[in-house]
Protein backbone atom coordinates (compact mmCIF):
# COMPACT_ATOMS: atom_id res chain seq x y z
CA UNK A 1 0.00 0.00 0.00
CA UNK A 2 1.23 3.49 -1.00
CA UNK A 3 0.80 5.85 1.97
CA UNK A 4 -0.16 9.67 0.96
CA UNK A 5 2.12 12.22 2.49
CA UNK A 6 0.37 15.09 4.41
CA UNK A 7 1.66 18.55 3.78
CA UNK A 8 1.54 20.57 6.67
CA UNK A 9 0.26 24.10 5.97
CA UNK A 10 3.24 26.81 7.75
CA UNK A 11 2.24 30.96 8.38
CA UNK A 12 2.32 31.15 4.48
CA UNK A 13 -0.29 28.47 3.81
CA UNK A 14 0.62 25.29 1.46
CA UNK A 15 0.30 24.85 -1.94
CA UNK A 16 -1.35 22.01 -2.58
CA UNK A 17 -0.08 21.14 -6.37
CA UNK A 18 1.32 19.12 -7.50
CA UNK A 19 -0.95 16.19 -5.79
CA UNK A 20 -0.14 13.21 -7.07
CA UNK A 21 -1.95 10.78 -9.04
CA UNK A 22 -4.77 8.84 -7.45
CA UNK A 23 -3.41 4.97 -7.05
CA UNK A 24 -5.17 1.51 -5.93
CA UNK A 25 -3.79 0.90 -2.38
CA UNK A 26 -3.97 4.77 -1.55
CA UNK A 27 -3.41 4.77 2.52
CA UNK A 28 -3.33 7.87 4.63
CA UNK A 29 -2.78 8.45 7.99
CA UNK A 30 -5.68 9.17 10.27
CA UNK A 31 -6.73 11.98 12.69
CA UNK A 32 -4.61 14.83 14.04
CA UNK A 33 -6.60 17.16 12.03
CA UNK A 34 -5.31 15.55 8.71
CA UNK A 35 -8.12 15.54 5.47
CA UNK A 36 -7.74 13.54 1.49
CA UNK A 37 -8.51 16.12 -0.85
CA UNK A 38 -9.50 14.90 -4.22
CA UNK A 39 -9.37 16.63 -7.60
CA UNK A 40 -11.41 15.16 -10.14
CA UNK A 41 -10.51 16.71 -13.11
CA UNK A 42 -12.21 13.67 -15.53
CA UNK A 43 -15.52 14.51 -17.25
CA UNK A 44 -17.78 12.46 -14.93
CA UNK A 45 -18.05 11.93 -10.82
CA UNK A 46 -16.32 9.43 -9.45
CA UNK A 47 -16.47 7.72 -5.87
CA UNK A 48 -14.60 7.63 -2.91
CA UNK A 49 -14.81 4.73 -0.35
CA UNK A 50 -13.01 5.50 2.74
CA UNK A 51 -12.81 1.42 4.88
CA UNK A 52 -14.09 1.98 7.82
CA UNK A 53 -13.20 -1.33 10.03
CA UNK A 54 -14.42 -3.14 12.15
CA UNK A 55 -18.25 -4.72 13.35
CA UNK A 56 -21.26 -3.26 15.22
CA UNK A 57 -22.17 -5.17 18.43
CA UNK A 58 -24.63 -6.90 16.88
CA UNK A 59 -21.26 -8.05 14.80
CA UNK A 60 -22.84 -6.76 11.46
CA UNK A 61 -19.90 -4.74 9.13
CA UNK A 62 -19.56 -0.98 9.93
CA UNK A 63 -20.39 0.78 6.28
CA UNK A 64 -17.53 2.36 4.54
CA UNK A 65 -18.06 6.11 3.82
CA UNK A 66 -18.76 6.32 0.12
CA UNK A 67 -17.86 9.87 -1.17
CA UNK A 68 -19.18 10.70 -4.85
CA UNK A 69 -16.69 13.78 -6.32
CA UNK A 70 -18.46 15.35 -9.12
CA UNK A 71 -16.72 15.93 -12.21
CA UNK A 72 -14.33 18.94 -11.86
CA UNK A 73 -14.90 18.87 -8.15
CA UNK A 74 -12.08 19.67 -5.45
CA UNK A 75 -13.28 18.21 -2.43
CA UNK A 76 -11.91 18.02 1.26
CA UNK A 77 -12.38 14.54 3.08
CA UNK A 78 -11.90 14.53 6.93
CA UNK A 79 -9.91 11.84 7.56
CA UNK A 80 -11.21 10.65 10.98
CA UNK A 81 -9.35 8.10 13.26
CA UNK A 82 -11.94 5.60 12.81
CA UNK A 83 -10.99 5.11 9.44
CA UNK A 84 -7.63 3.39 10.98
CA UNK A 85 -7.06 0.37 11.27
CA UNK A 86 -4.70 -1.46 13.78
CA UNK A 87 -3.66 -3.75 10.57
CA UNK A 88 -2.63 -1.20 8.96
CA UNK A 89 -0.68 0.97 11.09
CA UNK A 90 -4.07 3.58 11.98
CA UNK A 91 -3.91 4.27 8.25
CA UNK A 92 -7.49 4.55 6.03
CA UNK A 93 -7.40 2.37 3.11
CA UNK A 94 -8.85 4.58 0.54
CA UNK A 95 -10.08 3.30 -3.21
CA UNK A 96 -11.32 4.67 -5.75
CA UNK A 97 -14.19 3.96 -8.43
CA UNK A 98 -11.71 5.36 -11.38
CA UNK A 99 -8.47 7.23 -11.14
CA UNK A 100 -8.26 8.36 -14.60
CA UNK A 101 -7.29 12.81 -13.95
CA UNK A 102 -8.01 12.14 -10.53
CA UNK A 103 -4.96 13.41 -8.06
CA UNK A 104 -5.06 13.29 -4.39
CA UNK A 105 -3.05 14.64 -1.61
CA UNK A 106 -3.42 14.91 2.53
CA UNK A 107 -3.04 18.48 4.21
CA UNK A 108 -2.50 18.35 8.27
CA UNK A 109 -3.69 21.62 10.14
Amino acid sequence: MAEIAAKTPGPDGVALSPMGAAASGDTAKTGGHRALVVNNAAGAPITVTIDVPGNTATGEAIPDNVITVAAGELRVIPLLSVYGSVENNRQAVITWSATTSVTRGVIQL
